[in-house]
């Protein structure tokens, strides 16, 4: 048996074992959570002796609390991250939160930048105090939990500040419980060495995926660390101004380096078909490194039983009618209609047309005026969060895995790390791209011959770059990454002042789009109650009078 497949088991095994991480969630955020206006937490996570975890068990469920904040946050980082590009569109309200993102309207108040501030340094509070408690070796823990937890909440204070610094640029450091009162925004080179400094440790303390028991599985592990570390790296050399040509050739090294661990351990591989990413009976799968839980019952508000992963309502919240959703694949369906014939990917990440059970029929998601079978108007919906199970309920179970990192993600970060750190691309990073792009077409995937829509060779830096920002768009399609992974690149105004979307249909604003959006505004609610937050350039309150990012595209 393989190191992945001892790890596959029943659905309904799945939702038993997982039911027990959730009340613990629940316990733990009902004691917990608090509001984050500020980041001075005062003295609620003060230690003593009487609150220190007793049992392996005790220190598991105080990490718990720790991952639970983002069982609240898909939607938040989905509108963030996909609907403020030229690939998504809202069906709200224009004057709600998520409809002015859509907009590109937003400013300090926009309801989902308070979300996600308030619930990433709540998250960090809570990591710190789990390794300041953890590190004091309490009786009753054994030692290999302890080290275990603690690296799971290094993982985790990481992967919050990691969200932040993309989206705001520099933030606040609060590693220890308390200190987090006044708060200045350290530089984009101390948060990142920070992410760094807390995934390499997390990395030494994890287990590999293998190593955990079911009732483990969504846990971080040494691979999600390993993985997490290629990505950062690569973004670090990539964003960073105040970098010397020297460091950023060092990290795009370790990016590579890293990207080749988590491919050397043999812990995970491509799923051959594309769609058992978001399969609900092949949940955590062999491509899954590192997934966000959501099944019914892991919602942590009042009466609510469903999975909360918002994704799901978002995505088909008008379920099988033409009206829009509250996201929806733009009217020039841009990205949809630029597969290649055959590749798979295309109908797993949207969807035209729906199988209706109640019906036993197909429901068409567009207008067909004269009955010829071609569609004249309407919108696509994003496939990939559409419980195919049980597509009825799908909106209102709200049950899928968030997928985070993916092996096929490491595969591509790994090519164009080397590409980076080279300024060509060489065989090793080939046979990265084409080991995503044979998947896609159903290809062997490990052949020693060329394949039909292997990426060919001889392209020069540029030549392959393009490559990637292409594939990127192909594989991940509402996985809340182009936002960041244009940011990166450096094209975010260009790329969308210059799409169909931008051009053809203004009534979405997208035409408005700046180079103020490569930051969002710090929330308004934390300045006022800490003047050391500094507001980014373009928003009020801000100091900045002269573009920053201008030599930037």
């Amino acid at each position: 048996m393989t190191k992945t497949s001892k790890l596959k088991h029943a659905l309904g095994l799945y939702y038993a074992v997982n039911a027990v991480i959730v009340i613990l969630f629940l316990l733990l955020v009902s004691t917990f959570i608090t509001s984050c206006e500020s980041l001075d937490q005062g003295n609620q996570s003060e230690l003593a002796e009487s609150n220190l975890p007793q049992s392996d068990a005790d220190a598991k469920a105080l990490v718990n609390a720790v991952y639970a904040s983002d069982i609240e946050l898909a939607t938040t980082y989905m509108y963030l991250i996909d609907l403020t590009t030229e690939t998504t569109v809202s069906g709200e309200n224009p004057n709600g939160g998520g409809g002015m993102l859509g907009l590109l309207s937003w400013d300090g108040t926009n309801s989902y930048l308070v979300r996600l501030w308030a619930a990433a340094y709540t998250s960090i509070t809570r990591a710190n105090d789990v390794i300041a408690k953890l590190e004091q070796n309490p009786d009753g823990v054994s030692p290999n939990i302890a080290a275990q937890v603690i690296g799971e909440a290094k993982f985790l204070r990481a992967y919050y500040l990691n969200y932040a610094v993309q989206i705001w640029g520099p933030v606040p450091i609060v590693t220890k419980v308390g200190e987090g009162k006044n708060a200045v925004r350290n530089s984009e080179t101390e948060v990142y060495q920070q992410i760094v400094n807390d995934l390499t440790d997390a990395a030494e303390l994890l287990p590999e995926v293998s190593e955990y028991g079911l009732t483990d599985i969504g846990r971080a592990t040494k691979g999600a660390a390993n993985a997490a570390l290629a990505k950062v790296y690569l973004t670090w050399a990539q964003v960073d101004d105040d970098l010397t040509d020297a460091q950023r050739h060092e990290y795009f090294a370790k990016s590579a380096e890293y990207a080749q661990k988590v491919i050397d351990s043999g812990e995970y591989a491509l799923e051959e078909d594309f769609y058992d990413n978001w399969n609900n009976q092949n949940r955590n799968g062999k491509e899954s490194i590192f997934a966000i839980q959501f099944y019914l019952g892991s919602s942590t508000r009042v009466n609510d039983a469903s999975g909360n992963n918002h994704l799901c309502h978002c995505s088909f919240s008008t379920s099988y009618s033409v009206s829009l959703p509250h996201i929806a694949p733009g009217p020039d369906n841009t990205v949809e209609n630029s597969y290649l014939e055959g590749d798979q990917r295309k109908d797993v990440s949207f969807a035209d047309s729906l199988w209706q059970p109640s019906k036993q029929s197909w429901f068409h998601f567009y207008y067909d005026a004269d009955g010829d079978g071609t569609r004249e108007s309407g919108f696509s919906r994003y496939n990939k969060y559409i419980d195919h199970d049980s597509p009825e309920t799908s909106a209102a179970d709200r049950a899928m895995n968030r997928q985070v990192i993916r092996l096929a993600e490491v595969y591509l970060v790994l090519a164009e790390a080397i590409n980076e750190r080279d300024h060509q691309p060489n065989q090793k990073a080939y046979d990265a791209f084409n080991k995503v792009r044979r998947r896609a077409f159903r290809e062997d995937i490990n052949a020693t011959e060329a394949q039909a829509h292997d990426l060919e060779a001889g392209l020069d830096y540029e030549g392959f770059k393009q490559a990637i920002i292409q594939e990127r768009s192909w594989e991940f399609t509402l996985e809340q990454k182009h936002l960041l992974d244009l940011k990166r690149w450096k094209i975010l105004v260009k790329t969308i002042k210059n799409s169909a979307l931008a051009k053809n249909y203004p009534e979405y604003n997208k035409q408005t789009i700046d180079f103020k959006h490569y930051r969002f505004p710090i929330p308004q609610a934390q300045r006022n109650v800490n003047p050391n937050l500094w507001q980014n350039y373009g928003y009020d309150g801000s100091t900045i009078t002269s573009n920053p990012y201008v030599g930037r595209e």
